[in-house]
């Protein structure tokens, strides 16, 4: 059984409990029990059994939970790959130096239970705002995660950055100092997803952060930092989340006037922006018309993060602007009507009547003559 003598979380957010185990045999594929307990009074604090399950999709195994204490617990490691680490949500201050014990029962073997050393956990009072950090798209973005640095040279130094779950499975930079064999450190990159990151944080002075480059929109989510100091058998994690939100200044991405045979003429201006823009018209005589009136209409585009503007039919000619504003900027462009344009369908319309007239004079014409005749 291994598991770290300390870990360390933010009250509030989500922390990992360590526990990796051994099996008899890499093939056992029997049921597995783990019991997380309080090391001092032995109150469970999560249980649940991994067996062999003909119902599960995924690995042919499923998780049956005999216990969930205030149900702030989850299962996060894959038993099947020696891993019964857990998640718990909303880390307390009450659970500050809460020792914990992973406990492992095999049903083939029911007589042996492996039980790991108690690892405690150390809470950090919450600071929510100043968890969060805000990005412009394209731009570039630190996240910030700092820990105690040991007072002596560890042997190993892990700097994890997870996304949206703190598991491995979701690592999008990992890396690795450790202690060669002369008096230097070596650090060695084994996961930079996208090569969009880099540690720029000083790990000797107990910081971490990670810089993100080229932001983009699904970068918006929550980003979880764990460093794993290694002191020989001895491991110590600290563990920190970040907020990041990816925002869109107010960019007009296109302004055009559209005709149609049915709804006549318009102005269509697609706008780009996180939070949604508010949109405005300014027609040729500077007057400022809003948005949704009884001319114009916007509509939202929530999974494109765009509206799109429509003046319906405008009647003056000359240069209309549209005027798009978030709290993070504001992008104007404009458009000249022509009075060409504005005659054009008219024009049109009058020769399709031209052979219409001709027949109502010829009709009239022709109704003056028989009447003179007649008389």
């Amino acid at each position: 059984m291994e598991t770290p003598e300390e870990v360390t979380g933010r009250e509030g957010k989500a922390t990992v409990l360590f526990c990796k185990f051994t099996h008899p045999h890499p093939g056992y594929k029997g049921n597995i029990t783990v019991t997380w307990l309080e090391k001092w009074t032995s109150m469970v604090l999560f249980s649940y059994t991994n067996y062999p399950s003909l119902n599960s999709q995924s690995s042919g195994f499923a998780n049956l939970i005999h216990q969930n204490m205030g149900k702030r617990y989850r299962v996060l490691g894959n038993l099947r790959e020696n891993d019964a680490s857990i998640i718990i949500k909303q880390l307390s201050l009450q659970e500050n130096n809460r020792q914990t014990v992973c406990r492992v029962n095999l049903k083939d073997y029911s007589n042996e239970t492996f039980q790991s050393s108690f690892q405690t956990i150390l809470v950090v009072a919450g600071q929510s705002d100043s968890r969060a950090v805000t990005g412009v798209k394209g731009d570039s973005v630190t996240l910030s995660c700092t820990f105690n640095p040991p007072q002596h040279s560890p042997s190993s130094l892990t700097v994890l950055w997870m996304k949206r779950n703190p598991h491995k499975a979701s690592t999008v930079f990992s890396c690795t100092r450790s202690l060669g064999a002369g008096s230097g450190y070596t650090d060695r990159v084994t996961v930079n997803e996208g090569d969009r990151y880099e540690l720029i944080g000083n790990t000797t002075q107990g910081d971490a952060s990670l810089r993100m480059r080229n932001l983009q929109l699904i970068d918006t989510d929550d980003y979880f930092c764990h460093v794993h100091i290694r002191n020989g058998n001895r491991e110590n994690v600290t563990q920190d989340v970040m907020q990041l939100q990816v925002v869109v200044p107010a960019t007009i991405l296109e302004l055009l006037a559209v005709s149609d045979d049915v709804t006549g003429e318009s102005i269509v201006c697609r706008v780009e922006a996180v939070p949604p823009a508010n949109i405005t018209w300014i027609d040729p005589e500077g007057s400022s018309v809003p948005g949704n009136s009884t001319d114009t209409t916007v509509t939202r585009e929530l999974d494109k993060h765009q509206a799109i503007g429509e003046f319906r039919n405008p009647i003056l000619r000359g240069t209309y602007s549209c005027v798009a504003v978030n709290e993070h900027g504001r992008d104007v462009r404009q458009i000249r009507l022509t009075a060409d344009n504005y005659y054009s369908n008219f024009i049109i319309g009058m020769f399709c009547l031209i052979p219409l007239v001709k027949f109502l004079l010829l009709l009239i014409t022709g109704i003056i003559l028989f009447i003179k005749i007649k008389d």
